[in-house]
């Protein structure tokens, strides 16, 4: 893994400053990188760029840092799919102005540099690396790590808190908001150049270059052309991301094969150009096994392979509840800079720090629910918008937060549809562009990992996906035809869905999590903790106690912001009580038991005749005067 920070001042400042800038970014950064890391420095009194990468490449052909002569090449990630003879020949290319993106899988970014008098960096076309900017005091810097962005520039780290609002009910930032107030993410295709100046300090200039725009509306532009070529292209797409990682690694390829659609799809491909990865099923759920051991037994059969496969089972409560639920949390938080899916509090414990080595290569599914109408709507009528704004505030359940939530994430939706629109896209198209934009862009952790490679969101595949019809995408026409060209034995293979049998995976609530998640309640009591609505939790948590049965995405959520919320605004936390606990713990109030008509006595029952009540009015005023 790497750790980066870029920075450029636009005039000579005080070297107090900078040296206390970047005192603090040495602090923090210690506590992120092992001490095995290589740390490559460059700069001078009015720039500076830190890179901090692993000892050793392991069985990677690409080092992340590359010099020859002035020209260095600093990556973030692996440029699967680029044709070029290294990363200093690609760096050569985008000093000299080229689009070196255009053919890039994200996540991927580069940095290059041309001795001390100029520097490029590139965001990849979807946006996916996370390379973050802000400015302060005339110092404009750009970081792999929101956090050490912060404390380099500000000298603190304080929540952003529309960043936190989306991330209350996506379960991820959206576009290019962050959890640290002060710093962004870079937008799809930015480059940013910056140029030194011969009486100091660096001159900044940012354009959008070749964008993920230009990619799907070259896509869109096939509407109504023959299927064939949309299915060549997705398959040439497929056979080049596989095709191009042996050039950037020689080492084993892990693939995550479940029972369902893209991994499937991806193993057929791997297979297809001569690789045999390393196959690993999740089996929480028991169908998802049983479904990969029958494709492997096909393989055995039918082709005379033999793969190595491993079941295991991810999520299971002996491993994930050595930890507990807050323990987890605020690793998960540390280790990933606030930026992870809450569903990721049911799985262990992770290391706060990156890891030592590199891990071997992987291949993800990440955006294969392009190709089959995954967000498309399932109430006639529903519009593009509304389907979007639902699956974007679909982390929480309906009242689960503050309307002013929900309405600005209506804003963001609007905005972007009014965009999509404008590049001149239609339908259900207008579907699938935010689900690529927002979702698979902001919340999946391929970004986090180098060597995880996503062939889905290969160029000429997301094109290919907006090339077809909704219809054809709601059929699985990619799937279903790219499996059958490259290994058709798997093809009459039913595909396994998401939500086919139960899982043995840990609850939220398991082991200390009822507990935990009451305190939470109690003490959490700051800004990014309010913005999920404490009484929905509560209630779930009581209706878990009578029945262990409950959706969980409350409570994920709420336990993952509130425990940020415990880290960004300590001053708001207070004393533990108990008071929540002994609430949602407490025995149910038993009703009293109402007189049945057989146990009544006649008086009660003639009470409620209009008989009664007219003789009531007659002899009341009478038994009064008598009684008197």
């Amino acid at each position: 893994m790497y750790v980066a920070l870029a920075w450029f001042a636009d005039r000579r400042l005080p070297e107090g400053a900078i040296r206390a800038a970047r005192e603090r970014f040495d602090a923090s950064v210690a506590g992120v990188v092992p001490d095995s890391y290589v740390r490559h420095d460059f700069g001078g009194e009015d720039w500076g760029i830190t890179f901090l990468t692993t000892a050793g490449p392991g069985h990677y052909k690409w080092p992340l840092v590359a010099t020859e002569g002035p020209v260095t090449a600093l990556s973030l990630g692996l440029p699967v799919g680029v044709t070029t003879t290294g990363p200093v020949a690609l760096a050569r290319d985008l000093l000299g102005g080229a689009d070196i993106h255009r053919d890039v899988t994200p996540p991927f970014a580069l940095i290059a540099l041309d001795g001390d008098r100029r520097v490029v960096i590139q965001q990849d076309w979807l946006g996916m690396a996370r390379l973050f900017t802000g400015t302060a005091d005339g110092i404009t810097a750009f970081c792999s790590r929101p956090s050490l962005l912060a404390t380099f520039l500000y000298g603190k780290v304080e929540p952003d808190l529309e960043g936190w609002r989306s991330y209350a009910v996506s379960a991820f930032f959206g576009a290019d908001l962050s959890p640290v107030r002060g710093t962004r993410l870079l937008q799809p295709g930015q480059r940013v150049t910056a140029r030194h100046r011969d009486t100091g300090g660096w001159e900044l200039g940012s354009e959008t270059r070749y964008t993920v725009d230009d990619i799907v509306m070259a896509g869109f532009a096939g509407q109504g052309r023959p299927v064939e070529e949309s299915l060549d292209l997705a398959a040439e797409s497929f056979r080049s991301t596989a095709a191009s990682i042996r050039g950037l690694y020689d080492g084993p390829i892990g693939l995550g094969l479940s029972g369902g659609k893209d991994s499937r799809l991806i193993a057929s491909s791997l297979i297809a150009t001569g690789h045999m990865p390393k196959f690993h099923t999740n089996d929480d759920t028991a169908v998802e096994g049983e479904t990969a051991l029958r494709l492997m037994q096909i393989l055995r059969d039918e082709r005379g392979l033999q793969p190595e496969h491993r079941l295991t089972k991810t999520g299971l409560p002996a491993n994930v509840l050595a930890a507990g639920l807050v323990e987890r949390t605020e690793k998960l938080l540390q280790r990933y800079d606030f930026q992870f899916p809450s569903s990721y509090t049911i799985r262990p414990a992770v290391d706060t720090r990156l890891p030592e080595e590199l891990t071997a290569v992987n291949f993800s599914g990440v955006g294969g629910e392009l190709a089959t109408g995954y967000w498309y709507p399932k109430v006639e009528g529903r519009s593009p918008e509304d389907e979007v704004l639902g699956r974007l505030t679909s982390a929480v359940p309906k009242n689960g937060v503050a309307p002013e939530v929900i309405d600005a994430e209506r804003a963001r939706v609007t905005a972007l549809f009014d965009h999509a629109r404008g590049l001149g896209l239609n339908d259900l198209h207008l579907v699938d562009y935010g689900y690529l934009v927002e979702r698979v862009r902001r919340w999946y952790s391929s970004a986090y990992f180098i060597g995880s490679v996503t062939p889905f969101l290969s160029p000429g595949f997301v094109a290919a996906t907006f090339g077809v019809t909704a219809r054809q995408k709601s059929e699985f026409l990619l799937h279903t035809s790219l499996i059958k060209r490259f290994v058709p034995e798997w093809a009459d293979v039913p595909f396994v869905t998401a939500f086919t049998g139960a899982s043995t995976a840990t609850r939220i609530w398991d082991g200390d999590g009822i507990k935990a998640i009451s305190d939470l309640v109690d003490t959490a009591q700051g800004p990014i903790a309010q913005l999920i609505n404490r009484d929905q939790v509560v209630k779930t948590l009581a209706t878990v106690v009578q029945t262990d049965k409950s959706p969980e995405n409350i409570l994920r959520q709420f336990t993952y912001l509130a425990v940020a919320s415990t880290m960004l605004e300590p001053g708001t936390v207070t004393e533990p009580t108990g008071t929540t606990y002994a609430r949602v713990t407490a025995p149910p109030k038993i009703p009293r038991p109402r007189r049945s008509p057989e146990n009544s006595t006649p008086v009660p029952r003639y009470k409620k005749t209009w008989l009664w009540k007219a003789a009531r009015r007659v002899l009341k005023p009478a038994l009064q005067r008598v009684r008197s």
